[in-house]
């Protein structure tokens, strides 16, 4: 199983030991309330981080989609909020940060 994968589930289950859950409108809240409605059926799932990192994997490999919602999400809890998505179709895409000097597309 890959790190981020256990990094969430780790996170996650940490968050819901703490109370943390979507209401609290931050990163991990979101994360945390996505992967709780995902696994509602599951309680169990969520009792440890290794049984939360065994449902995750599961789910991700089921729904490439939702895996990218929860990276996107974990990547801005890690980082400094910034996250750059894309969904969709286009001949060109430039996702950037930190640009010193010029910059040109053509």
């Amino acid at each position: 199983m890959d790190p981020i994968t256990l990094a969430i589930a780790g996170a996650v289950a940490t968050g819901i030991a703490t109370g943390a859950g979507e209401s609290t409108g931050t990163a991990l809240g979101v994360l945390v309330g996505r992967v709780r409605e995902r696994l509602a059926g599951r309680p169990r799932a969520l009792e440890t981080p290794e049984s939360a990192a065994a449902a995750l994997h599961e789910e991700f490999a089921g729904d490439p989609a939702f895996e990218l919602q929860c990276r996107d999400l974990w990547n801005q809890v890690t980082g400094d909020g910034i996250s750059n998505t894309f969904h969709g179709q286009a001949r060109t895409v430039v996702q950037a940060r930190d640009v010193h000097g010029g910059l040109t597309v053509t």
